[in-house]
């Protein structure tokens, strides 16, 4: 490596830690307001996922903080993600083609609304179906006590894991648009790649079949659609593919002429 090269390396991490500062410190400011409405925020998951007159019971002193705590966590850390893709874009999108920014804003918003959809869809179908289904066991002989934390904690768990598998079909999506892998492999590879989900639903949500079938159906869903998605628009890709390379191509010879 030369002392440009070098210098130009050393140059990048510089920023780039410039940037891990930034994404670090967006986070730590905002714990300060989600500790203020954490609490808030755990009574409202209650009120609407614990059935009415369904008690709920803390075990040790310190266990209310720490529940309090968690919402806190996690709650600044989704509020921060939108900073945080914007900074790394910051640091990305200068050493990017004017085509490479247009092809990967597309993905960044979709990958956006895609937990988006995957935190709203665990609220509304499968943190209701994992309290019903586990309360249809109760009788005269077997009372549920349950601890807040480990409520609080499925809670969260679920809504997660739909926001990280629901990011599934857009991976995909830009592995067959960079043509890493074929649309005919995955179509002949259909059985294995629902035991994939399956598999990765039954590692991301509580422990129980319903959550992973709630879970893994949306997902094959849009894992078909993805692949819908990717054949209607297989030409274009193909197309801009070709322009890329062309281009990648005028860029190394233009370099080569300026070493020259």
């Amino acid at each position: 490596m030369s002392a440009n090269e070098e210098q130009t390396f050393l140059g990048h991490l510089e920023v780039l830690r410039f940037v891990l500062f930034k994404i670090i410190g967006v986070f730590c400011l905002l714990l300060i307001p989600a500790w203020t409405v954490s609490q808030k925020l755990v009574d409202l998951l209650l009120n609407y996922a614990a059935p009415e007159g369904f008690a709920l019971h803390y075990f040790s002193l310190m266990e209310p903080f720490f529940i309090r705590l968690k919402m806190c966590l996690t709650l600044a850390f989704f509020v921060s993600l939108p900073f945080t893709f914007y900074f790394l874009w910051q640091f990305v999108s200068p050493g990017l083609l004017e085509y490479e920014r247009k092809m990967l804003k597309g993905p960044l918003w979709a990958a956006f609304f895609l937990a988006v959809f995957g935190i709203v869809f665990a609220l509304l179908f499968i943190v209701p179906a994992i309290v019903a289904f586990s309360l249809s066991f109760a009788g005269p002989q077997m009372q549920p006590v349950i601890g807040i934390d480990s409520f609080i904690s499925m809670i969260l768990v679920s809504v997660l894991a739909c926001g990280l598998l629901f990011q599934f079909p857009l991976i995909l999506y830009g592995l067959l648009a960079c043509g890493i892998v074929e649309l005919d492999t995955l179509r002949r590879h259909r059985p294995a790649v629902i035991v994939i989900i399956l598999t990765v639903a039954a590692i991301l949500t509580p422990p129980d079949v319903l959550s992973q079938i709630l879970l893994a159906v949306p997902t094959y869903l849009l894992f078909e659609a993805s692949l819908l998605l990717f054949r209607l628009n297989r030409k274009r890709f193909e197309q801009k593919q070709a322009a890329f390379v062309d281009d990648a191509v005028y860029r190394e010879e233009e370099q080569k002429g300026e070493r020259l």
